[in-house]
């Protein structure tokens, strides 16, 4: 049923919408236009054959039926009405099929007038328009006795359906096309291309409007001579207006076909061909077939001396240049895609030369530790690290290569590892810095320096012995209290000066301690306003998460900083490291064992070889190993009951003092040995209660002898003084 409507609506539309236009323009120009008293002079008589020439039948239909309206208004006769009424459905469907026969292309432009051939044609199908109307015209005068079939008023009919019907409708047939295309376009919703002229359109346009200007002189002219004249004329001032005009007119016409020959030859098809081969060749995106058809067609034109000429070679050379810029940019372009493939690879390297696995150090619970790096371009000359020195030494670096890109990726590297390879040999973090910066000054052409910060952190005792090269200072928490900066004098960068001498300081970290490192990338990070995060904003962040992880702590920093800057751009890499003391490092060499009297060999063979270590005699090593014995058979007995479970021996040696430490541990039943009263050894075995004799014995022998109950552990240390006589010289 929709379709159905569809199919009707639009001719329906077409029919009332003719009608009204004719019947709006007819009346109030009928008797205001007349010559020599025939009303049909005026040029609305222009829209019928346009109109029926675009839409056909029910075009036609809507002009008759508004002229009809028209006639009966005017009071005309009955007659005279009905053959007008035919006359005008002649009239507007004769250019209908005429310029269907005459135009056989259909691309959607056939009603277009953009060429001298589609004009020639219009003026055919308005002349035998325009003829027929004169023989029907006449006819009907005749036959109502209005006037003779030879008349003025039959020259006057003929040169206002000619002339009239090209001044009009010309614009018409270019209005009416483009209107026609905005509704087809419509439906695929495209309309933006739609409402375009051709540049024979703007000349037609341009010919019509100089036309209506020079009848409109003319006619004034020949007023005034009239006004001026004492002479009376045969033929009424309308009718000699309207003649001046008409001649004027077509002589005009015959000039500008001749012009508009000349131009479409020589300027205007020529300037839409090339625009139009351009715009193909823009579409196929310059393929090989578009550009040798862009110069093929150009090559028509650039024997011409023109301007035409002109731009059709130039538009050969643009082609030409243009092949050899895109062979150019290919190439730059593969260059550029290696490049970039090579600095992906590289920064990825750059990431995995830096620890990024937490974390790091699983069989090290005496601290935590976190770190980031983000370059602001492909590789950066930021880096960090955090290295074993030996069991219980920990190194932390960070430093900052001047400049940014690959020489400054290239220096990282370089200084990086020469930084680990003298600190993993042992060197104070002073007389690394020391040796590294005369290695980086040697050769150093590029002028690249590095600031930097060493720290080497006991795990045993806590002390921090750390080095700085001209690097931002730390910020330093102490056991949950507020972050502060660690102030000290920086030394001078690394390869600035191959004379300097680093000088380092010790401080002593305690659990729950943390340290943060970062680069100058996180306190001048800039905003758009040119405002830098600061050191101040900094520490406030820190201090408000210090409860956080150290995970947390870096990238809710990492979110804070982003947060800052906005949109801004990140001109420098941003790099921290975050460090946290957890506890102390036992300096006992320790080791677990099976709670299992059938392992008490393997044990004592441990401590053995641990005593041996420090040539303690075969005396000493005996009585220390039956000390021993008892311990770890008591916890094999009696400390989990009938489950299983382990014992951790260690061992431990102070060379300055000689004293031994052995510490013995257990998670069985919670037992304090020492509360133990000694058992009286006077009296005989049946008199005095059983047990506490290996608790005496280990009292007897050893020097002292403590228990404690800690992390649902039982532990017992036992110390013993090795002589210098007991020790094997």
């Amino acid at each position: 049923m929709k379709s159905k409507m569809n199919r009707f609506s639009m001719p329906l539309l077409v029919f009332v919408l003719s009608a009204v236009l004719i019947l709006s323009t007819t009346l109030p120009l009928r008797n205001i236009l007349a010559a020599a008293n025939i009303t049909d002079i005026r040029f609305t008589t222009a829209l019928t054959p346009v109109i029926g020439l675009l839409f056909g039948i029910f075009g036609a239909l809507g002009c008759a039926t508004g002229n009809l309206i028209s006639d009966l208004v005017s009071g005309y006769e009955t007659m005279y009405i009905l053959f007008g009424f035919i006359q005008q459905i002649i009239y507007g469907m004769v250019p209908y099929y005429l310029w269907r026969k005459l135009n056989t292309q259909h691309d959607g432009n056939e009603f277009r007038l953009d060429s001298l051939n589609k004009i020639l044609k219009f003026c055919l199908v308005i002349f035998i328009d325009a003829v027929l109307m004169v023989v029907s015209r006449g006819l009907m005068n005749n036959v109502f006795s209005i006037a003779d079939f030879f008349s003025m008023n039959n020259l006057y009919i003929f040169i206002n359906y000619f002339d009239i019907g090209l001044l009009f409708g010309c614009p018409a047939m270019i209005a009416g096309n483009l209107l026609q295309n905005y509704l087809n376009h419509l439906k695929d919703q495209d309309a933006s291309k739609v409402m375009t002229f051709s540049l024979n359109e703007r000349m037609i346009i341009n010919t019509i409007i100089t036309g209506l200007g020079i009848s409109f002189l003319i006619g004034l002219a020949v007023y005034l001579s009239d006004k001026m004249s004492i002479e009376e004329s045969i033929v009424s001032l309308g009718g000699r207006i309207f003649l001046f005009e008409t001649f004027a007119l077509n002589f005009y016409f015959a000039l500008s076909i001749g012009f508009m020959w000349f131009t479409e030859k020589k300027i205007s098809k020529p300037v839409e061909h090339l625009a139009e081969i351009a715009g193909n060749y823009y579409e196929e995106n310059s393929t090989e077939t578009g550009r040798q058809h862009l110069i093929s067609a150009c090559e028509t034109y650039a024997k011409d001396t023109t301007e035409v000429g002109n731009l059709a070679r130039s538009y050969i050379s643009m082609v030409k240049d243009l092949d050899s810029y895109v062979e150019n940019l290919q190439k730059i372009t593969a260059e550029k895609e290696r490049i970039n493939a090579e600095l992906t690879l590289a920064s990825s390297i750059q990431a995995h030369m830096l620890p990024c696995i937490f974390p790091p150090f699983p069989d090290h619970d005496e601290f935590d530790i976190y770190a980031t790096m983000t370059p602001a371009k492909e590789v950066g000359g930021d880096f960090y690290d955090f290295f074993m020195v030996d069991d219980t030494h920990l190194a932390v670096v960070m430093a900052d290569v001047s400049g940014k890109g690959v020489p400054a990726a290239l220096f990282m590297v370089i200084a990086k590892t020469l930084i680990k390879n003298y600190a993993q040999m042992g060197l104070p973090p002073s007389e690394v810095f020391t040796t590294v910066n005369a290695l980086l000054c040697e050769g150093n052409d590029a002028g690249l320096f590095v600031t930097a910060w060493l720290g080497v952190l006991d795990l045993v005792n806590g002390k921090l012995t750390y080095v700085n090269a001209g690097h931002n200072p730390p910020l330093l928490m102490h056991q949950g209290n507020s972050f502060e900066y660690l102030k000290c004098h920086p030394g001078f960068v690394l390869a600035g000066l191959e004379t300097v001498k680093y000088r380092q300081k010790e401080i002593e970290l305690q659990p729950k301690d943390r340290l943060f490192l970062y680069t100058d990338g996180i306190t001048e990070a800039t905003d758009i306003k040119n405002q830098l995060y600061g050191e101040e904003r900094l520490q406030s962040y820190l201090n408000q998460h210090r409860q956080d992880s150290l995970y947390d702590t870096l990238y809710g920093l990492e979110g804070d900083i982003d947060a800052f800057v906005g949109e801004a751009e990140q001109f420098d890499d941003m790099t921290m490291l975050i460090l946290e003391v957890k506890k102390r490092k036992s300096s006992l060499t320790e080791k677990i064992f099976p709670a299992k009297d059938e392992v008490l060999p393997e044990v004592l063979n441990f401590i053995e070889n641990e005593l041996e270590k420090i040539k303690c005699s075969k005396k000493t090593i005996m009585a220390i190993s039956v000390v021993i014995e008892e311990v770890f058979v008591n916890i094999a007995h009696y400390a989990y009951k009938e489950e299983s479970g382990h014992a951790k021996v260690g061992f431990g040696f102070d060379e300055a003092t000689h004293m031994a430490t052995f510490k013995i541990s257990d998670q069985g039943i919670p037992f304090d040995p020492l509360k133990k009263e000694d058992p009286d050894i006077t009296l005989s075995a049946e008199e005095r209660e059983k047990g506490g004799l290996g608790i005496l014995m280990i009292k007897k022998m050893m020097d002292t002898v403590s228990y404690c109950y800690e992390n649902n552990e039982n532990v017992l240390t036992i110390t013993k003084k090795i002589d210098s006589e007991e020790v094997i010289k």
